[in-house]
């Protein structure tokens, strides 16, 4: 009796310890397969940030591709031209020298000519990059571009700022500037637009910006997106800002765009 008593409590024991070196086996397996997921949803994560980096640098490298065909075009078209009339009038100017009566209508030819050249090379040099933004901030520029809307064109441009004028990282300014200026081009040329209102709310912790026009609109469920509205939303993913579009035909256009502030640590 005795060793079977302790022949039982002998395999009681053994199932026990058997029991707990599986439970064990159990949990270690348990472990791995978590850290092996955690390990793979961290590269997951990796590679998308990757991804979306790579992303950004190819819009970069896109938008710059095209400022520099815009920027190249302005100067074979502007100034290139411009400098090839200039030619034309001195070349006339060399052959009319025996006729000195004609001498004072060639030579102000020569001078209206250089100052438009002049006024072109400032306003191919204001576009690259505007010197009220360099020099005041975003509300200048803005100002001066809605002004230069309002003088050249038959439209108007109303800009209101509210909150203070504190300056953003200047690469922001200058984005968020191109942005709103592709915004109240696409206005002009495409939309037909007659007034357009820029309204600017600068928070504490974002910067919230509502474009509207009142222009011919156009059907947002188009897949055809021109070549403006893609450099709007390029420019404005790699800035970390937000854009909500709404237009409908003969309707208008709408933009809410808001860009979120670093933390300041």
């Amino acid at each position: 009796m005795e060793i079977s008593g302790l022949n039982s409590a002998s395999s009681i024991l053994y199932m026990g310890m058997l029991g707990m070196f599986t439970l064990a086996l159990i949990i270690v397996g348990l472990v791995l397969v978590y850290k092996k997921r955690i390990l793979q949803e961290q590269l997951r994560l990796q590679q998308q940030q990757i991804a979306h980096q790579q992303q950004l640098l190819q819009k970069g490298i896109e938008i710059q591709d095209e400022e520099r065909k815009r920027f190249a075009a302005d100067l074979h078209d502007e100034i290139g031209g411009g400098i090839s009339t200039v030619m034309l009038y001195v070349s006339q100017l060399a052959q009319k020298t025996d006729d000195m009566r004609l001498m004072p209508i060639e030579l102000e030819k020569i001078r209206l000519q250089l100052n438009r050249l002049l006024n072109s090379s400032r306003n191919i040099s204001y576009s690259i990059m505007p010197k009220a933004l360099e020099d005041f901030g975003l509300k200048a520029a803005l100002s001066n571009l809605c002004l230069q809307i309002d003088e050249a064109s038959a439209a108007h441009c109303y800009l209101a700022w509210h909150g203070e004028l504190d300056r953003l990282a200047f690469h922001v300014e200058l984005g968020l500037y191109r942005i709103i200026k592709e915004v109240l081009t696409n206005a002009l040329k495409h939309a037909q637009a007659q007034n357009i209102s820029v309204d600017i709310r600068n928070q504490e912790a974002r910067l919230d910006i509502c474009i509207e026009d009142d222009g011919i609109g156009f059907n947002t469920s188009e897949e055809y997106i021109g070549v403006g509205l893609k450099n709007i939303y390029d420019r404005a993913l790699i800035l970390g800002v937000a854009i909500a579009l709404s237009s409908s035909l003969k309707e208008g256009t709408s933009y809410n765009m808001h860009y979120q502030k670093p933390t300041v640590v």
